[in-house]
C-alpha cells in the first residue's frame, strides 16, 4: 500500500502518533530523556577525554600547565592579599589555606564556565547530531574534573610540606571535588541555554565569576571578614555553597576549618537540588525548542 498517495497529512500524523513515531528532532518525556542520556553515557566520557587531548596538544608543556597555573595564581594572591592586605593572619597555615582555596575554586570555575558556554563552543555538534543536548554541558563539567585531578593531587604534598597532621580524612577529598564540579555544572546548566540564545550574557559571565571569587573566601576567612556585617549579608556569605566547598576542602586537612554538620547537609542538598533543577529546566527548554 502506498501511504504517500492514499493518506492526507493529518491522517499520516495520526497514524504516526498511534504507532509511537515521533519527529526526528522531537524531545520526549522526562523519563525517556533520562533513559536516552543513560544509553549515550559513554559519549560523555569519550568526548571529555577528546577535548582534553585537543586542548593540550598545542602546548609544549601540555598538562603541566594544569599544575603551573594554580601555583602562579596562589603566589599572586599571596602577595596581593596575604602580604599587602594582611589576610594571611586569617589562618595559621595560610599557604595551605590559600592553595586549597585556589584549587577548589578553580575546579568549580572550570565546571561552571564549561557547562555555561557548552552550547556556544560546541554549537556545530549540537546542530548536526541528534542526542540529548544536556550531555554537552555535562561532558564539559567532566572535562573540568578530569583536567583537575592531577592538579588537585598538589594538595597532599602541600599539606605535608606545611606541617598538616596526617589523617584518614584526606581520603575524602575526591568526594568533595565531585561535589564541587556537580555544583558548578548545575549552576552552568541554569545559564547555558540562555547564553546560547543571547550572546550578550557571555560578556557578563566573567564579571559574575569575579564576584563569586572575591566573596567566597579564597584568600580570606569569610567568618572573620563578615563577622561585623549585617545579619542577612553575614549569613549569606558564611553559608554560600561555594564558600562551604572551599571550607570542606580545608577542613579535611585542618579540622578547625570544617563547616558544621548542618552546613554540610545544606551544601549537599543545595548541590543536588541545583543539578536537578538545572537538568529539568534544560530538558524543558530543549523540548520546547524541538
Amino acid at each position: 500500500m502506498n501511504f504517500a498517495s492514499s493518506m492526507s497529512f493529518d491522517d499520516a500524523e495520526k497514524f504516526a502518533r498511534e504507532n509511537g513515531l515521533v519527529k526526528v528532532n522531537q524531545v520526549r518525556g522526562f523519563r525517556t530523556y533520562l533513559a536516552q542520556c543513560w544509553q549515550t553515557r559513554h559519549f560523555v566520557l569519550q568526548f571529555a577525554i577528546a577535548r582534553i587531548i585537543a586542548s593540550t596538544s598545542q602546548n609544549r608543556l601540555g598538562l603541566f600547565w594544569e599544575f603551573l597555573n594554580p601555583l602562579l595564581t596562589a603566589a599572586m594572591y599571596y602577595v596581593a592579599f596575604g602580604l599587602l592586605l594582611g589576610t594571611r593572619n586569617d589562618s595559621e597555615n595560610f599557604i595551605f589555606f590559600l592553595i586549597a582555596g585556589v584549587l577548589t575554586f578553580s575546579l568549580f570555575n572550570q565546571g561552571f564556565n564549561g557547562a555555561a558556554k557548552a552550547l556556544i563552543s560546541d554549537k556545530e555538534l549540537a546542530r548536526n547530531l541528534r542526542f540529548p543536548l544536556v550531555l554537552i554541558p555535562i561532558s564539559s563539567a567532566i572535562q573540568a574534573l578530569l583536567r583537575s585531578l592531577p592538579t588537585l593531587s598538589l594538595i597532599y604534598p602541600v599539606a605535608i610540606f606545611t606541617g598538616v597532621e596526617l589523617s584518614w580524612f584526606w581520603l575524602l577529598l575526591p568526594f568533595n571535588m565531585m561535589l564541587t564540579v556537580l555544583f558548578g555544572a548545575g549552576l552552568g546548566l541554569l545559564l547555558t541555554r540562555s547564553m546560547a540564545k543571547i550572546r550578550d550574557f557571555s560578556q557578563a559571565l566573567p564579571n559574575f565569576t569575579r564576584v563569586l571569587m572575591f566573596t567566597s573566601g579564597i584568600f580570606f576567612d569569610v567568618t572573620i571578614r563578615f563577622e561585623s556585617a549585617p545579619e542577612p549579608i553575614r549569613s549569606i556569605a558564611t553559608n554560600s555553597p561555594i564558600a562551604l566547598l572551599l571550607d570542606v576542602t580545608r577542613g579535611l586537612f585542618i579540622p578547625s576549618d570544617m563547616p558544621s554538620q548542618n552546613q554540610i547537609l545544606w551544601l549537599v542538598f543545595s548541590t543536588f537540588a541545583l543539578v536537578f533543577i538545572g537538568f529539568f529546566l534544560f530538558w524543558r527548554g530543549e523540548r520546547r525548542d524541538g
